[in-house]
């Protein structure tokens, strides 16, 4: 958690539990960032021209420091955004090593050209064709706070492995995770300026945005994701936008008990729910209603059983929110799905002593009864709510009512049913017997539909999203071209014959 404070142009780094200060961080000006960005401009033109060998050998080294410094990282994300520190090495560090091992192992196939066939219009004489990607320029890049690593580094390490620069402006408040990650950035030995971080809030990323970047990628919410995009559409600039999600899990009446409900319970209140792939409802496909099904009552017990405290104990499975303000922003929401008819089973909402703590929360809605969901859209804390359906169809229904269209799974033992009810949800990533874990998986795309954004981070799609396709054609001088000036009769008769062969 970071806070502005005196003096001037200082972010003060906060612990969310405890409120002790982490690191008191330099903030840019808006001048800084523009001189950033041209900076990053001028570094990324050798940087472009540069063989794969050099840009390997640079990933290789950021790869080494960030491996040597994982503890180090990991306690900085325990301390700044309120981990336990298990967590934020296992779904945090690690995967990011992943994400740049892969970057390192595949992005020259990736980025390598191809050669298009030209098919039957080889009959017309047409030629084949060179497709190549080119890096776009300089990337800008706006992170979350709830996985200041993890949402950063990958993409990071994809644009500069496609010869592009960087200028990224972590959350202002991960601000001092943020600092050690551009450490690890500076081992690599990059030329000077090619990846550049820049620090603050809003008015920096505003800075960012209209400092001319050639594409922008964006994580957060969906007001201020907005907000971005509607100042880079004035400008022309193309993004890549994930902005949170309202996950859904689809259980059926073939999963099994146990199983299902661990891996909801850590799916529901990983990072005290503050997850975009956070699942937020529970779908029970033809379950009992009255009385409450067995099912509710022991996933109630496991909430219920859920350690809260400081992340920096070891018995502690639930960190706390980022802050106050997003704790009583979340209450408030928490409150008003009860108002519209939800029923708590286990937690009270209430705070735990200062700092951002709150007890896991679960809400069981009646059947047909939708108006918590939608008081509940959004919401970002440890809080998940279950609803009986009649039927498959009753749920798909209620996953694609929402705006949101992040992630979603279904669970149960015959894996052909679950896939015929994934193939219906309207979300960018699904998962059969597996939830939120999507986003450390380096080698696969990870992105939303509908509200949740556009564009894709990771593996082959994220790394292809920060280039540009370039086509080559080439042919002989004195080829032969049957479709030039003079037009005459001979063409007429070919073209004929062609559709014939080819169009009938």
């Amino acid at each position: 958690m970071t806070t502005a404070a005196e003096p001037a142009g200082v972010l003060i780094c906060r612990n969310p539990a405890t409120g002790d200060e982490l690191a008191r961080i330099p903030a840019s000006s808006p001048t800084e960032v523009a001189d950033q960005v041209n900076r990053a401009r001028l570094s990324r033109r050798d940087w472009a021209d540069r063989p794969w060998s050099d840009r390997r050998l640079a990933l290789l080294r950021w790869h080494a420091e960030l491996s040597r410094r994982a503890d180090e990282l990991a306690d900085a994300v325990r301390a700044e955004i309120g981990k336990p520190r298990a967590e934020a090495m296992a779904a945090e560090v690690v995967p990011t090593l992943d994400a740049l091992r892969w970057t390192i192992r595949h992005a020259r196939r990736v980025l390598s050209p191809r050669i298009e066939a030209p098919g039957p219009q080889r009959w017309l004489l047409m030629p084949r064709a060179r497709v190549e990607r080119r890096p776009l320029g300089v990337i800008g890049v706006i992170g979350a706070w709830n996985y200041p690593i993890l949402l950063n580094a990958p993409v990071i390490a994809h644009a500069i492995a496609a010869g592009n620069a960087v200028v990224w402006k972590p959350s202002e408040r991960s601000s001092w995770c943020g600092a050690l990650l551009q450490e690890t950035i500076a081992a690599a030995g990059l030329p000077e300026g090619l990846v550049s971080i820049v620090q603050g809030g809003p008015q920096i990323g505003s800075a960012l945005v209209e400092a001319g970047v050639d594409k922008m990628v964006f994580t957060g919410g969906l007001e201020n994701g907005r907000r971005v995009l509607a100042a880079l559409g004035g400008r022309g600039v193309p993004a890549v936008a994930e902005l949170s999600g309202f996950d859904a899990a689809v259980v059926l009446p073939d999963a099994p008990d146990g199983p299902t409900m661990r891996a909801l319970l850590w799916s529901s209140f990983l990072g005290a729910g503050q997850t975009c792939m956070a699942v937020k409802r529970i779908y029970l496909v033809g379950r009992r209603t009255e009385p409450l099904d067995p099912w509710i009552e022991s996933f109630a017990q496991l909430v219920q059983g859920l350690r809260v405290g400081d992340p920096s104990r070891e018995d502690v499975d639930v960190g706390p929110m980022i802050s106050e303000e997003a704790r009583a922003a979340f209450r408030r929401q928490v409150r008003a799905a009860i108002d519209a008819g939800a029923r708590m089973c286990a937690g009270d909402g209430g705070p735990l002593g200062p700092g951002g703590f709150c007890r896991p929360i679960l809400l069981v809605a009646d059947p047909g009864e939708t108006a918590p969901e939608r008081a509940l859209e959004g919401c970002f804390g440890p809080v998940v709510l279950v609803r009986v359906v009649r039927d498959v169809d009753e749920a798909v229904e209620a996953v694609n009512a929402s705006n949101y269209g992040l992630s979603a799974s279904v669970w149960g033992r015959d894996r052909r049913a679950c896939r015929r009810v994934a193939d219906r949800l309207e979300v960018g990533v699904v998962g059969i017997n597996e939830a939120t874990a999507f986003f450390a998986l380096a080698f696969s795309p990870a992105g939303g539909v509908k509200a949740s954004g556009f564009g894709r981070v990771h593996g082959a799609e994220g790394l292809l999203e920060l280039t540009a396709p370039r086509t080559v054609v080439a042919r002989s001088v004195g080829s032969p071209r049957p479709q030039v000036f003079p037009y005459s009769p001979r063409l007429g008769r070919l073209l004929g014959v062609y559709r014939r062969l080819f169009h009938r």
